[in-house]
């Protein structure tokens, strides 16, 4: 054995704890409030603009089948009745 200490995964943020990266975090955010709002209201915008594409998304792929299929249909006999019986209404 080389005598090297194994490497601890759960103390792996550059050779600092979890901790100590949250102590640092804390202290870095109490220091410019602000900032620190200014901040996390960003990535909370980006959060829900992601969100939001996600929930479109179906929407929108059901609503491009449905307009390519009313697109891709052939009139019926129903829309030649339809289509000769509104003309007659018109004076």
């Amino acid at each position: 054995m080389t005598g090297e200490k194994e490497r601890n995964d759960a103390d792996d943020f550059t050779g600092v704890s979890r901790g100590g990266a949250v102590l640092v975090l804390t202290v870095v955010a109490l220091a410019h409030p602000w900032q620190a709002l200014r901040e996390l209201l960003t990535v909370a915008r980006h959060l829900v603009r992601q969100a939001f594409r996600l929930a479109m998304t179906p929407i929108a792929l059901v609503g491009a089948v449905l307009a390519g299929r009313r697109r891709d249909r052939r009139p019926t006999f129903e829309d030649y009745l339809h289509r000769a019986g509104d003309e007659g209404d018109h004076p």
